[in-house]
Parts: structure tokens; sequence; C-alpha cells
């Protein structure tokens, strides 16, 4: 057994050879017989927001001591109780590759209380119990970098974002079953390639403080031959089960019957819809699907936003146990603006307010505390405004609890619509040619909106404005960033449009680098069936994981914010600039290069400070805990 530090340490920086590898050793590793040779030649790790190409053998990170999970020989993460905290492994290949490659983190251990990994009956859609989980990241080949921002003022550096990028995270537990490598473990790796592997660990709730400790292990052929120690620090404090940065991640109901098969409305089909709703709250993220009625609604979404189904006895364990969703959109792309879809009918002044008067009841008397808009129109044209504002009074001027209900649309802050629009969801700068004036979430505009109790948020990506967690050959950090810069600039909402927008389209995903701008590749695809892997429910991306990671970054400002630190200094390290917050200048094109981070270490430099400064405020204040 090899530990990662000793396979090449010509690569390593000195301060990490820590124990001499004595050269008879190595000669005994030559002598073994060739077939028994491992394939495997080295393994070493990094944090969540790092893209590391399959062919990328000199990774910056892997010996840099910017990388603060791995120092040569060790991997080391921290977080606090409540939190998922994620790494990823990368275990190259040189020579003629690897074959049957398997990965095991059994447990991290502090005393007598273990994190354990195991697997329950119904598969990796049953949080119940799971602490850590392992995932075999996918790849697709990137041959031109994405047009909408590849051409910047300052040219990024050659190669990163080209070849073999990594995004789908297949779970381990689903074995391996295809020639072609897109099963879970066990696994192949190429020659000269690498393969990452990634790991959450969910620390709960009644986790004690401290170091936890296992063993990261890649086996070839059963055995063996590589055995890293992995240093777990909780810190004494925990994350809110409520997530106080709100989110709005919209999906269309032919994500489900297009590529996994059941019908709409069978029992299957809300089976599915169970799991990929499960696995968004479990990333601290709300996902929905809003064109439904009220009485739709009651039957099957209203456990989602009670907290009802996101409890042990349903399936659920982890951040937000027994917590509903925070926002719930009406009638999302519910066009036109008629809205009978979702209820608001009859098409007049009496119907409108007669159907918000029913959904206004129904969130008070049993989620009051979700954040519920009438989703009114989607990028409307200067000349439907008119129109926008009309069916937004309807709903504000009603004599019923419906006037207090949310009117949303997604357009740039403009005066002919003040007095009726409450909630304003805006890309960056540019905005509609036709509609003129101020646009997008314009710094200087917005805060005099939301002293009005208005509410404003932004959308989608959008450089250098905030992250574009769009294509896959960006940075995993502009999915992180995003939190950050709704904290720096008080956004209200952040939103996306669509986790899978390939369904009802021919896209395989699996392939093709052109399917950016999604969250999650569906388990199953009859569209593309040598690429299904066989999973009732969702596989998450290295995007999604990052944006769990920028919330739960949010939720860090939120605690430090409401002990009474300063967090101004760690954000502004962080996001020196964004939207139209560039010393006056002005920044029109996506070509242009944003000034915020898009490296891991840049933020967990600031995570890592904030959690010091918690632990010594909340242990002085109330000796930490929940």
């Amino acid at each position: 057994m090899r530990s990662g530090c000793t396979v090449e340490p010509a690569n390593l920086p000195p301060k990490t050879l820590l124990i001499p590898f004595p050269v008879f050793v190595l000669v005994l590793c030559c002598c073994q017989g060739s077939s028994s040779l491992p394939g495997v030649t080295a393994v070493w790790a990094v944090d969540e927001s790092e893209k590391v190409r399959q062919d990328d053998l000199n990774h910056w990170a892997k010996a840099n001591p910017e990388n603060h999970v791995w120092d040569g020989r060790r991997i080391h993460v921290e977080g606090a109780r409540n939190e998922v905290i994620g790494f990823q492994v990368i275990i190259e290949a040189e020579g003629t590759g690897a074959r049957n490659v398997d990965v095991k983190l059994d447990s991290l251990r502090h005393d007598r209380y273990v994190l354990k990994n195991h697997t329950r009956v119904d598969g990796p859609y049953d949080f119940v119990g799971k602490r850590i989980e392992l995932f075999l990241e996918s790849y697709v080949e990137v041959t031109e970098r994405s047009e909408w921002w590849f051409a910047s003022a300052r040219p990024l550096p050659d190669r990163v974002h080209l070849g073999w990028i990594p995004d789908a995270l297949v779970p381990a537990e689903t074995r391996g079953t295809f020639e072609h490598g897109t099963g879970g473990a066990p696994f192949q790796i190429g020659a000269q390639k690498n393969q990452a592997v990634w790991v959450d660990i969910f620390i709960p709730p009644d986790a004690p403080a401290g170091e936890f400790s296992g063993t990261f292990r890649v086996l070839e052929s059963h055995t063996t031959t590589f055995s890293l120690p992995v240093k777990l620090t909780v810190y004494d404090f925990a994350l809110p089960d409520t997530t106080h940065m709100h989110t709005h991640f919209f999906w269309g109901w032919p994500t489900i019957p297009e590529r996994h098969g059941p019908e709409k409305d069978s029992p299957a089909y809300w089976s599915l819809f169970d799991a990929y709703m499960k696995t968004f709250h479990r990333h601290r993220l709300d996902l929905t699907d809003g064109v439904v009625t009220l009485d739709t609604f009651r039957v099957r979404l209203a456990g989602y936003y009670t907290g009802e189904s996101y409890a042990p006895h349903n399936g659920y364990d982890g951040p937000g146990v027994g917590i509903g969703n925070q926002m719930y959109s009406i009638g999302t792309y519910d066009q036109p603006l008629s809205g009978f879809r979702s209820g608001f009918t009859p098409d007049t002044p009496k119907g409108w307010s007669a159907a918000a008067d029913a959904w206004e009841e129904w969130f008070r008397a049993h989620a009051p505390a979700v954040v519920r808009f009438k989703y009114l129109d989607d990028e409307p044209p200067y000349s439907r405004w008119p129109e926008v504002k009309e069916k937004a009074l309807w709903i504000r001027s009603g004599k019923g609890v419906g006037r207090s209900l949310n009117t949303l649309v997604t357009t740039r802050i403009g005066e002919e619509l003040f007095g009726a629009i409450t909630f304003w969801l805006v890309t960056g700068h540019s905005g509609w040619n036709d509609s003129g004036g101020t646009t997008g979430f314009d710094i200087h505009v917005v805060p005099g909106r939301r002293a009005t109790g208005e509410r404003v948020g932004f959308y989608n990506g959008q450089r250098p404005s905030f992250g574009d967690p769009g294509p896959i050959d960006n940075f995993a950090a502009d999915a992180r960033v995003n939190p950050w810069i709704a904290w720096k600039y008080g956004a209200d909402m952040y939103s996306f449009w669509e986790v899978a927008y390939y369904a009802s389209g021919d896209i395989n995903v699996w392939q093709d680098p052109r399917a950016g701008g999604m969250m999650v590749y569906t388990g199953e695809d009859r569209k593309h069936p040598r690429d299904s892997r066989g999973l009732k429910g969702p596989i998450a991306s290295i995007r999604m994981k990052n944006l769990r990671r920028g919330v739960q970054d949010y939720e860090y400002l939120w605690l430090a914010s409401r002990a009474g630190i300063p967090v101004n200094d760690m954000v502004d390290a962080v996001v020196p600039s964004a939207f139209n917050d560039y010393n006056g200048t002005t920044f029109t094109s996506q070509r242009d290069q944003p000034l915020w981070a898009t490296r891991g270490y840049e933020f967990e430099r600031s995570r890592r400070v904030l959690a010091r400064r918690l632990e010594e405020r909340l242990h002085r204040t109330s000796g930490g805990g929940r």
C-alpha cells in the first residue's frame, strides 16, 4: 500500500516531503511482475471550485500551497455542523492506463462519533442517514470556448477550458456497466489521463466539534494501492436549517416524460418529481415547476413548502430537514398573461383578484414564511408593458388578502411599472433594446426600489456583471460567486432558467458541450439509451455543487452579520465589484473579464476567516451550538 505523497516526489513542493521514501522500496515495487503493477500512478485532492481536465496531469493546484485541501500527503477539509463539505480526489494513470478501479471512504471518526458511508436500499435519493457520498466525474470534450464570453480583454490561460471538462457527477454506487466508462464504480482510466472523484460529507447537527479522521482508498482489482489520510475539522457552530439566500430554479414538466419515460401525473412521474425536489433541497436550492392550479398544488406540492416532504419518514435528511422551500412562483412562464393554467381565470379584474385571494389564503394558513409571487410575464417587450401593469394592478387593487401577493416580471426596472410590480427579476447591465432607460441590476436604482418594500433579484448569468454557471467550459467559481454578489449588493433572489432545458430536444448532454445552461442531468435517458445511467432521479453537476457552496457561504455571512461580526472586508476580497459597480467604467459586453474571484482558494480564505471569527464570537457569547 502506498501513500499519495510517495508516487512522484519530484512534482511535490519540498515542504510536503515529510517522510523520506527509501530507494529500496521503489526497487521492490519495480520488481513486481508487470501484470501486478498498479495502473494508478498518483492521487491528490482539490476543493469544490476547480475543474480539472481529464488530460491535465500537471494541474496548477497539484503542488501549490494555495490548495487548502491538499498538502502533498493528506486531505484536509473544514466545515460547520449542518453543512455539506465537498472536495475532489484526482486519480492519475500514466503508462497504459488503469482498469477495474474503485474508491472507498468508509467512515470518518471522532472518538465514539462516526460518520459512515452506507447505501440504503432506495439508493442515492434516500437521504436518511446519508453522511458520505462519492461521485464519479463525467467528462465532455470541449473544442471551442463558449462564444459569448471567451474573447476577453484579459485572455484566459491557454487550454484551461479546452479539452475533456468534468461536470456530471454519477453516484459511485451506480456500478459501472458501460464500455465507454459512463457508470459509477468500478471504472477505468485511459493512458496519460486522470479521473476525478467528487466527495460530499454531510456534517450532522449533533456532530461534536473537533477533528475527524478517515482514509480515502483507491483500489485496483479489489486491492488497495493508494491510501490517503482524510482530516475533517468541524467548527463549533452550525449553519441554520433555514436557507436565507433565496433561490428559484425552474424546471418544466416535460423533463420526466421526455427523458425518464413516465406520463405526466402518473404515480411514477410524481415519484421521480420527488427525487428531483429532494436533491435540490439537499443542495439548499429551491426547485419549482410553477404552472399548476391551486388544487393540484394542494395535493402534489404543498408538502415541499410546509416542510412535510422533507422529513425522515419521507426519505429526507440533511440541511433543511422539516423546512419547506422558501420561494414559490405561481404560474412560472405561464404564457400568455391570462394565467389560465395557474387558476387566474376568468381574465377579468374580479377573476384575478379571486385567484390571488385563494393562493394567498393558502400560504397564510399553511406556509406563511414562503415568499410567493404571481409570475406575470417573461422578458416582455416594451409594447406589452401596459398589459403587464394592468394585470398586476388587478391583483394589487383587490379587496381581499390577495392584494398582498407579490407580482413579478423579468424586465428592467422601469418607472412605467412603478406601483404595479413588487418583485423585479433582472439581468446584468444589458436590457431590452426597445425599452430604453435604466437597465439591469443598477446599483444606483435598486436601493430606492427596495426602500419602498419591493424586491429585486437577478437571473441566469451575464459576465462581467455576475457569474455565468451556464457554459461547461467556464470557471466552476462562476456559480459559487453569485450568492456573494447577492450579499454584497442586497439582491433578494437568484433565479435560473432552466435546470434541464434540453429535455424536450434531442441533445445528448453527456457528449455535446453545447448543452450548457443547465444544472442537472437526467439519471435515465430514453432518447440516448446508451448514455442512460439507470437512475430514477437527477444527476447533479459541478455547477450545482458550486451553487450550493456559494449558498452555504452566504449562511456564514448571515451568521456573522447576526453576531455583529464585520464581513465587508471578506466580501470585498472575493467580490471587489459586480453588476455596474466598476468605478464609473461601463461594461457592456460579456467578453469583458470580471473583477471577482475565479478560483476556489480565493473564496476559502474568506470562509475560513469567517469561521474563526464565528467560533470566537459564538463561543464567547453562547458556547456555540446550533
